[in-house]
């Protein structure tokens, strides 16, 4: 495929972390007089309140690709994280599974967007954002785009014949829906996804603080881990100068027992419902029983009834640009037109929060973005390959996305699936104890020997997670086939009578 004249004009769709990396990107490598570069974002402004923003991790992964494109984003980041020891997952009140850190810094998205937002308004007039305007239209004939003003409705048509879109729109990516929603329409091989694959969590969080405590070291929690405690993600987050808070994320299906009140969207949710909720706390975080006011005002109870329910989806992108000629039987008829859309971050491989690679992962999209694409149009003849970067990060992405369905499975998944899984999680900690297996997936991509200096790629990590655990998830599904088989084999009414002599 054509390689593009290095594009005037660099538009990207979202001011999210990766679309505000990726500007700075392009600022970095791209000489400002002959480079436009605009943002677009839907949101009025990024304000969040502490509230509506979730823990995250910020792994070596993620603090390499700020390090190399802004180092004043991640001097500010650095300082301002909780230092991540290691994942604590419980079942009950027993430790059934560890994934070991030291690398890893605690953060909010929000704390880490801005950072990032600060240094992008310090290069202004050189990126231009643009808030409260979304994208409407995407015209793959002619090269353009629609964007609407939400305040005043008034449209804007935006010449993209010489210029490269980057779509940094999230999971729920706009750019990507519009995209295939052309292609259906006008059938053209060379902007038809060869894979575009959602799959919804089918889980939703929302988040407490806590709110009663003064200082959060006395909470009976380890503020150097995150701790899962039977699905409650527990988690210290702020800088160490006073500001930390304890996070706690609570989950539900919509067909959990406690989804009847989990689900409440309500300001003066009743009294029943409130004590409901401390009972959960209570139940699932054995630490925080019996008295959980200890850690929670009635004002924070009531709060969480008014809170936002977050959730998402798996999303599996290929290839990562457009136009392309990767359908193998139309390669005659596929356009040779050069790219000018690029989909970086969830808009193109969205995963599970349980993976820590939702934000890292997108920031390292754009570091590969930089070294693949635009550090070699730096120094050619005028011309940017945008194609070398699929070439270089399908793979890893790819990787990624099944650790992302394993790992969903093993919550959402078939009940045979889940017990494989848990089995196969307990079995594989054990064997890393006495030292029969190395590093898990998770220590491979952030544990103790990563550094940002020292990373294996999503490939590779993938391929190892295979092969050490191939075994043991073989014999665990053979065993938990068997069970269940026999277990379908017993008369319903024998199993009721068994259960009332229990």
């Amino acid at each position: 495929m054509a390689a593009t004249s290095t594009p005037n004009h660099f538009v990207i769709i979202g001011a999210g972390p990766v679309g505000l990396l990726a500007a700075l990107a392009l600022r970095k490598h791209c000489p400002a007089a002959a480079t436009k570069i605009s943002i677009y974002e839907r949101r009025p402004n990024l304000e969040q309140s502490l509230e509506e923003s979730y823990p995250i991790g910020v792994s070596p992964r993620g603090l390499r690709a700020l390090k190399e494109i802004s180092p004043a984003a991640f001097e500010q980041v650095q300082t301002t994280g909780a230092l991540v020891n290691s994942w604590d997952i419980y079942g009950g009140n027993r430790q059934v599974a560890q994934v070991q850190s030291g690398t890893t810094l605690g953060h909010t998205r929000f704390s880490v967007m801005d950072a990032l937002y600060q240094q992008v308004e310090k290069t202004s007039p050189a990126i231009d954002v643009h808030f409260g305007t979304k994208l409407t239209a995407l015209d793959i004939k002619h090269q353009s785009l629609t964007l609407m003003e939400e305040s005043t409705h008034k449209e804007t048509k935006v010449d993209c014949s010489h210029a490269l879109v980057i779509a940094c729109d999230g999971a729920n990516s706009t750019t990507r829906r519009l995209l295939v929603g052309n292609c259906d329409a006008q059938q053209d091989p060379s902007y038809t996804p060869t894979r575009h694959v959602t799959t919804p969590w089918g889980i939703y969080f929302r988040v407490l603080f806590m709110d009663s405590v003064e200082d959060p070291m006395t909470v009976p929690l380890d503020p150097n881990s995150h701790s899962i405690y039977n699905g409650c993600y527990c988690a210290i987050t702020g800088p160490s100068n006073g500001q930390r808070k304890w996070i706690v994320a609570l989950a539900s299906k919509k067909y959990d027992d406690h989804g009847d009140w989990f689900f409440v969207d309500s300001k003066e949710p009743t009294s029943e419902q409130m004590t409901t909720l401390r009972q959960f706390i209570a139940d699932r975080i054995p630490p925080l029983a019996p008295d959980t006011a200890q850690y929670f005002s009635d004002d924070e109870i009531k709060a969480f009834f008014t809170r936002r329910q977050f959730t998402g989806n798996l999303v599996s992108l290929a290839p990562l640009h457009y136009p392309h000629n990767f359908h193998a039987e139309a390669k005659q008829s596929a356009s040779t037109n050069p790219p000018w859309l690029l989909f970086l971050g969830d808009s193109a491989h969205s995963v599970f929060p349980a993976t820590g690679e939702g934000l890292n992962s997108g920031l390292d999209d754009v570091l590969q973005f930089a070294k693949t694409v635009l550090t070699p149009a730096s120094s050619s003849s005028g011309t940017m390959d945008i194609a070398a970067f699929t070439a270089s990060r399908q793979t890893d992405v790819d990787a990624l996305a099944n650790l992302a369905n394993e790992i969903l499975s093993a919550s959402n998944g078939p009940p045979q699936v889940r017990v494989t899984n848990l089995i196969t999680l307990i079995v594989s900690s054990m064997a890393r104890k006495v030292g029969i297996l190395g590093p898990s997936e998770a220590e491979l991509r952030y544990g103790p020997q990563t550094s940002l200096t020292n990373l294996m790629a999503y490939r590779d990590v993938w391929k190892r997670h295979v092969a050490d655990t191939k075994w043991i998830r073989k014999v665990a599904g053979i065993m938990v086939s068997i069970g269940f088989s026999i277990f379908s084999w017993i008369p319903t009414s024998s199993r009721s009578t068994q259960g009332r002599k229990e």
